[in-house]
């Protein structure tokens, strides 16, 4: 069985009736890679897809709110966004750093989060209640020099859900 929608063409599934679709979209000058996928074939509804799809199409959007998050996330006591800024900024090469952070206003941290890259957003529409991780952005400073990435995991409506580090 497959289904077929307009932005994501036809998502056939494998024999386990998983959904996978995978492309890049451009955000500036810069690829991103966009994944959707599901465990569950009947569980992804059209109106999922339909979020999906308009998601990657206002994609500067979606960005530039898991930007935000991430900036009202350094207000918190116990903020995942500055230990992840810390530790980048202790364990990279000087060099590399030098490179990577393309802002210099002043404030070290806020140059950082608006020099991180996004690299990978996924989708998994079959998560399509509020309260669920409907999409997963994935930032990183440097992707040639670090595998630490800043996650921001949001619902169906581009609510931020969690803020993580994965490595």
């Amino acid at each position: 069985m497959t289904i077929e929608h307009d932005f994501f063409g036809i998502l056939g599934s494998d024999d386990e009736g998983e959904v996978y679709w995978s492309d890049f979209a451009e955000l500036g000058d810069e690829d991103v890679q966009i994944d959707l996928s599901s465990p569950d074939e009947a569980s992804v509804s059209a109106e999922a897809l339909d979020i999906a799809a308009a998601m990657v199409n206002a994609l500067e959007d979606l960005d530039s709110e898991a930007r935000e998050s991430l900036v009202a996330d350094l207000s918190k006591e116990a903020s995942v966004t500055s230990a992840y800024i810390e530790s980048e900024l202790e364990e990279m090469d000087p060099e590399a750093l030098e490179d990577a952070l393309i802002w210099d206003s002043g404030d070290k941290q806020i140059d950082f989060l608006r020099s991180i890259q996004l690299q990978r957003v996924g989708f998994h529409p079959h998560h399509h209640r509020s309260e669920e991780h409907f999409a997963v952005l994935e930032y990183s400073i440097s992707p040639d020099e670090t595998d630490a990435l800043l996650v921001v995991t949001i619902d169906v409506h581009g609510d931020p859900v969690l803020i993580a580090v994965e490595q």
